[in-house]
């Protein structure tokens, strides 16, 4: 019964039909909560990736953190130290959406210390996380150290087309970031790898195309940048909900084109809405509100 409501949530999920799934995760979860707590641990991993895969980041941290506490019981081996690494995966990409930047990398570096040189997904996997941390924290050589690793693993080993599609977008977002060539076809080939699997109107898709969005948007081509994020802003509405935090990104993305084209009420209009949509999403004190908000404030009366 678990095992059915977890694959009907995570094909719910790779579809982007989010309420559908979020209602299988809460089957599974009332489940689970009766199961055997012997085999309960790797059930937990699975439905904290599938809380992940929703957005449902304080669900996702719960069920890792028990899922942590019953494999760190466990003797180690094959049958503890995967499961364990996928758990404090999760934690650590939580804390990292949270701030809690000390916290999330040690339980990535945790992580990464326990993976088998032979699980060449999980290692890949293990790699992109910890690349996305140091990438937020400004360490951007480490980050871009573990992206290559990442996608090195995969393509010398068969991975997963849509991590392959994680690792090219990290890679487009990390260029875009130090303001070097290379991003847009990174950009481009994450967004053929998954439109390929998930289809073009695919919420991962749309933040691939948000990431194309800003790399051309930096290159100057103003028409085509704005089309990607118009595109990406269409499908996160429609799928995720308006008051989404992917909304609020597109929407800073469009303002600062608004702005950089002399649209100065436009892009007002955007800030406030993405500071808006940020508050609801990650809280006052959380530093990225923090700098949207100075913006806003700093910004001239249109």
């Amino acid at each position: 019964m678990i095992r059915r409501c977890l694959l009907r949530g995570g094909y719910c999920c790779e579809r982007g039909w989010y309420a559908e799934g979020e209602r299988w995760a809460r089957r599974a979860d009332r489940v689970l909560r009766r199961a055997d707590p012997a085999g309960r641990a790797p059930l937990l991993v699975e439905l904290a990736t599938l809380w992940h895969g929703l957005t449902r980041y304080a669900d996702a941290y719960g069920c890792a953190r028990e899922a942590a506490e019953l494999l760190t019981g466990l003797p180690p081996g094959p049958g503890r130290d995967g499961p364990l690494a996928d758990a404090l995966v999760r934690m650590g990409d939580v804390g990292r959406r949270q701030a809690r930047y000390g916290e999330a990398e040690g339980h990535l570096r945790r992580a990464l210390a326990l993976v088998d040189g032979a699980d060449h997904a999980r290692g890949a996997a293990v790699r992109l996380a910890l690349g996305v941390l140091c990438k937020e924290t400004g360490r951007h050589d480490e980050a871009g150290a573990r992206y290559r690793e990442a996608l090195l693993l995969l393509e010398r080993h068969g991975g997963d087309p849509l991590m392959e599609a994680d690792a090219r977008h990290d890679l487009a977002g990390l260029a875009h970031a130090r303001g070097v060539p290379g991003g847009e076809g990174h950009a481009r080939a994450a967004i053929g790898l998954r439109s390929g699997v998930l289809g073009p109107a695919h919420p991962q898709v749309a933040g691939d195309l948000a990431v194309l969005g800003a790399v051309l948007a930096a290159e100057g081509r103003h028409d085509e940048a704005e089309e990607a994020l118009l595109r990406a802003e269409a499908v996160f509405r429609r799928r995720l909900g308006a008051d989404h935090y992917e909304v609020a990104v597109c929407l800073v993305n469009l303002a600062h084109l608004d702005a950089l084209r002399g649209r100065a009420r436009e892009a007002g209009r955007r800030y406030r809405e993405a500071l808006r949509i940020k508050r609801l999403a990650l809280g006052d004190d959380h530093p990225e509100v923090a700098r949207l908000a100075a913006a806003v404030r700093d910004r001239p009366p249109s």
